[in-house]
């Protein structure tokens, strides 16, 4: 990219916060189950100084995947935020889980972020999860760009991958880098196609790059990647003369296509591709060029239908501080010593500590399932208010439109829920939620953990809008309804170890109904003459269907 300005926003030179929605990016990390996405913003972390040195995903010691059923599988399983700052604009990065049990952290961060980083896996290419995935993302039209990852894998791939993506993706799938590879060395440099220029990484591992031209053989390659690129950038464009221009055999400036390709992945319509290799640090800087530069702030945001308590469409409404506060629960924690935290995504306004805000909750406007979530609507006063660093609390003293933050100590709010004026409460309509389908019965382990039991799973439910909780009024079952089996062994885990509850698993009872699909009838004849009155009756009975949903119709009728 050019290196021209990111934004007009600042950071505040006390507390580090922006100052401006200008000054912030939103990015959630979206990938398939083990493409890299941890460990590529562990890299980026690290390569930002905000840690000094990357954790492993192996060794359980990433910044992200910090809670134990995470550490356990070796995966996300939840979504996390880790900020960084680069040049004056804050970075959240929102890394999400890949496995399509935990879909619903997923949609959680594509409402938070305003653009994605979609990484593939140079050793594992395009399969099924990642264009589940890519639909997730174009469904709600997030710009994005393809990071393909894991260059210095074994198996890795990247001309194989990079043509499966535009295959399967579309020919928008653009590569504005390649990678240079050396004989006998795994692959140290990146050519930029635009600038015509070449990043050696070869000698400054997690520390940066070296920019020189490009030899007689890095520039075939270049121009053997440039003129698509150009063509696809055109197209883009919003001068038509362009094209026309560039077919004369004119040299069409840089800067110009720079700025087109910036404002392409802003609304959506170009993605382009970086090769990086999280561990040796190629690619680095490219991205955080792109995230600084091409993406769009949080005031290019297109604002999810906000209604107010009765009803009523609400517009009108900006990513301005110094607006109404509007604001989402993105994602709701327990902690053992804090309470419960919530991480919220502020649409408009400011939040500051100690204020009092309006929590509303209503689901059921939505959907039409939401066993376990109650509509509520409550005034709650805001405890501590802090930028996290995956689980670690870091004081701030406000949260601009645009930023997200945790509020610790919001007893009634849950996941979903809208944060706004007390004095003009309003109503965000939720992400769309996935409906669980896999029921697990469950009773308590010991009278202990019955009396818990409850209590514990209103929590999970609150923490969780994908869970449902249903007391079937025909088997008399408790059943927690969950989106597969991994989904299932995170909230076992979580009954178990953060809230102290012990429960066993029992058979599902399925109860099952039969019907008449045709009509009969039966004769039965009483005879009693013994001793006294003789007793004689003829009973007959008939059954017959009814038409579907009419129900039940008895007659009776006595002769003689």
């Amino acid at each position: 990219m050019s290196g021209r300005p990111g934004g007009a926003g600042t950071l505040d030179g006390a507390t580090r916060q922006p100052n401006s929605p200008a000054a912030i990016r939103n990015v959630v990390v979206v990938g398939p189950a083990g493409s890299g996405k941890t460990t590529l913003v562990e890299s980026l972390l690290a390569s930002t100084g905000v840690i000094h040195r990357a954790g492993r995903v192996d060794d359980g010691t990433t910044i992200t995947d910090y809670d134990e059923a995470e550490i356990r599988q070796q995966r996300s399983v939840g979504l996390s935020l880790a900020p960084i700052t680069v040049d004056r604009i804050k970075i959240n990065l929102l890394d999400a889980p890949g496995y399509s049990d935990f879909v619903g952290e997923l949609r959680a961060g594509l409402r938070a972020a305003d653009c994605a980083l979609f990484v593939i896996s140079a050793a594992d290419g395009v399969d099924g999860a990642t264009q589940a995935l890519w639909l997730e993302c174009q469904a709600v039209g997030m710009p994005r760009c393809v990071v393909i990852s894991k260059l210095n894998h074994p198996r890795a791939d990247y001309h194989q991958v990079l043509a499966e993506a535009q295959a399967v993706f579309g020919d928008k799938v653009v590569p504005l880098y390649v990678p240079v590879a050396h004989d006998g060395s795994d692959t140290d440099d990146l050519a930029a196609l635009l600038s015509q220029t070449v990043s050696d990484y070869s000698n400054t591992v997690g520390t940066g790059r070296v920019v020189h031209p490009p030899t007689k053989d890095e520039q075939l390659l270049i121009e053997e990647h440039r003129g698509p690129l150009i063509e696809a950038v055109i197209e883009e464009s919003e001068d038509e003369s362009l094209m026309d221009r560039y077919m004369g055999g004119e040299d069409i400036d840089v800067k110009l296509l720079i700025d087109d390709v910036e404002t392409a992945v802003a609304r959506g319509s170009f993605f382009p591709v970086i090769p990086v290799s999280a561990l040796t640090g190629l690619g680095l800087d490219e991205l955080i060029e792109i995230i600084t530069q091409a993406f769009p702030p949080p005031s290019e945001h297109q604002f999810p239908a906000v209604y107010t308590i009765a009803g009523k469409h609400v517009t009108g409404l900006s990513c301005d501080p110094d607006g109404d506060l509007l604001a989402e629960v993105i994602k709701t924690t327990s902690d053992p010593y804090v309470g419960r935290i919530s991480l919220v995504r502020v649409f408009s306004g400011t939040i500051r500590p100690d204020a009092t805000v309006h929590v509303s909750g209503h689901l059921s406007n939505f959907a039409s399932e939401h066993h376990g979530h109650q509509d509520h609507d409550e005034d709650e006063r805001i405890g501590a208010l802090s930028s996290p660093l995956g689980k670690t609390q870091r004081l701030i003293n406000a949260a601009i439109a645009g930023d997200i933050c945790a509020i610790a100590k919001l007893s009634r709010a849950e996941t979903g829920d809208t944060l706004s004026d007390k004095v003009n409460p309003l109503v965000m309509e939720p992400w769309p939620m996935p409906t669980p389908l896999l029921p697990i019965a469950l009773v308590a382990h010991a009278k202990a953990d019955e009396d818990k039991l409850g209590q514990a799973l209103q929590r999970l439910a609150a923490e969780d809008p994908t869970v449902a909780i249903e007391h079937h009024r025909e088997t008399k079952q408790l059943v927690l309804w969950c989106l597969g089996e991994a989904h299932a062994d995170v909230l076992l885990d979580r009954l178990s170890t953060r809230y102290g509850v012990q429960v066993d698993q029992v058979d599902v009872r399925v109860p099952l109904r039969e019907t008449l699909t045709s009509a009969s009838r039966g004769r039965g004849r009483h005879v009693k003459q013994s001793g006294g009155h003789g007793q004689f009756a003829v009973c007959e009975v008939g059954v017959e269907p009814l038409p579907t949903g009419s129900g039940f119709e008895f007659v009776d009728k006595v002769v003689g």
